[in-house]
């Protein structure tokens, strides 16, 4: 509290800049620099310099990448599948967990479930 002085408002010694960002947030897609400047994501000028200063993807990486942000959720969902299948057959169950992934067990279960 050197500089600043306290008042009701607290915004006595903050510059204007600063007291303008207090007052007027910025919008998500701004951002602010270290020394204090606003620039805009979308303006042009700074678009086309973040375009041509970024390298390009191999076409056979983007399409793997693309795929991979696209399946994530899928692979998950198998994952936790199994994952439940092997815990409920090996500790509720407790069998032995080889036969978990054996067919003639989820065979052998579906018969019993849906016997008539």
């Amino acid at each position: 509290m050197d500089a600043k002085k306290e008042t009701a408002a607290g915004l006595e010694g903050v510059t204007q800049m600063e007291r303008s960002g207090l007052m007027n947030p910025a919008p998500a897609g701004e951002r602010q620099r270290q020394n204090g400047t606003m620039q805009s994501e979308r303006d042009p000028e700074t678009a086309k310099g973040k375009t041509s200063a970024r390298k390009k993807r191999h076409p056979a990486l983007r399409a793997l990448l693309w795929t991979l942000r696209k399946s994530i959720v899928p692979i998950l969902c198998i994952a936790a599948i199994l994952g439940g299948m092997y815990m409920g057959y090996t500790i509720i169950g407790k069998r032995p967990g080889d036969d978990v992934f054996d067919i003639a067990t989820w065979k052998h279960m579906y018969d019993l479930v849906f016997a008539d």
